[in-house]
């Protein structure tokens, strides 16, 4: 134990010594790196002066700051102008449509007030694609509906559909399926005839082919609020009813069956190719659209249509077909009838 006492005392004694020599040599080294930095710093205030005197390169850092604030200033406001455009875009279409359904501009401003102060145009980032203002319950007073599509590019979901009715908050609609950026189409009614109002919209998405694609949505307003209804459609399907086309060996003669009813029609088209058998050429696509309410034996009804195509493909529309929709106070909906238009 003694000797490896010894030991460490040793060790002790040598290291220390060896810490004072490695930070004499550090000190040394300091210094002469602070002298050398001093020198340098020196030598560049020389050659920046010299490079003023010859009105090069001096200014380079000054010019280097003034850039960066020039493209600093350059962001920010072309952001601003675009969501103040916005906004003076939404502002400016907002009373025009106001002003188109009816009303002046001091209570068309109370309208607008309310949806800036929702932030229905979010801080200008949003676009107001439609607008309706006007008694949508029957009861005197008008309501609102505001439609915006929010995103920067034509993608569904992006937006919302806002409803006002009378002194309620406001409802807002959004759905993952739903295209915001085409003009709305509203129609109203007690389709139930329970008492309350019931609300269809639809828009139209940006798909090709047919009639395009459409969303249809019904809500019904019930003590202050908003609850969704469902449409008579194939089982798991929203908006859709199967129609299949059947060229005949008459020329410019088709038939529409809708296994949903168990109904066949005939009616008249024009042929894409001269007709040599009794062949199946086509059907019904995309969704409901271009609904309209009706009154039907003394009730509210409702009409959607499906785009019919032919032996030319999509764009060969043989005809439109026609389907007339009635509710029963227990929310059961039915299909009462249907027929085909020529488009």
């Amino acid at each position: 134990m003694k000797i490896r006492k010894q030991r460490i005392k040793n060790f002790t004694w040598s290291a220390f010594l060896g810490i004072i020599l490695c930070c004499g040599v550090l000190f040394t080294a300091c210094g002469g790196s602070w002298s050398n930095e001093e020198n340098r710093t020196d030598e560049e205030n020389r050659i920046n002066e010299e490079r003023a005197d010859e009105g090069n390169g001096a200014d380079a850092s000054v010019l280097e700051h003034e850039w960066e604030e020039e493209e600093t200033q350059k962001e920010i406001p072309e952001k601003t102008q675009d969501t103040e455009d916005v906004t003076e875009q939404n502002k400016e279409k907002f009373y025009q449509l106001a002003q188109e359904q009816g009303l002046d501009e001091a209570e068309a401003q109370v309208y607008y007030e309310r949806l800036c102060e929702d932030d229905v145009f979010r801080d200008g980032t949003a676009v107001l694609i439609s607008l309706y203002i006007e008694d949508l319950d029957g009861n005197g007073q008008k309501d609102m509906i505001a439609m915006v599509q929010e995103g920067a590019f034509y993608l569904y979901g992006e937006g919302g559909i806002y409803f006002y009715m009378n002194e309620d908050e406001a409802y807002c609609f959004r759905e993952d399926y739903y295209p915001f950026c085409k003009n709305l189409n509203v129609v109203t009614g007690d389709f139930d005839n329970d008492g309350n109002v019931e609300i269809v919209f639809e828009s139209m998405g940006t798909g090709c082919g047919g009639a395009g694609d459409w969303y249809v949505v019904m809500l019904k307003y019930k003590n202050h609020g908003m609850e969704e209804m469902k449409l008579p459609a194939e089982p798991d399907e929203r908006h859709y009813i199967r129609v299949q086309v059947t060229q005949e060996m008459q020329k410019d003669t088709y038939s529409a069956y809708c296994p949903y009813l168990d109904e066949t029609i005939f009616f008249e088209a024009e042929n894409h190719s001269e007709p040599n058998q009794v062949r199946v050429v086509g059907g019904s696509m995309s969704d409901y659209f271009d609904i309209c309410s009706m009154e039907y034996e003394g009730r509210d009804a409702l009409v959607v249509s499906e785009y019919l195509c032919g032996e030319g493909g999509t764009v060969h529309c043989v005809g439109i077909a026609r389907f007339l929709m009635l509710w029963e106070k227990d929310g059961s909906s039915r299909i009462e009838k249907w027929w085909i238009d020529q488009r």
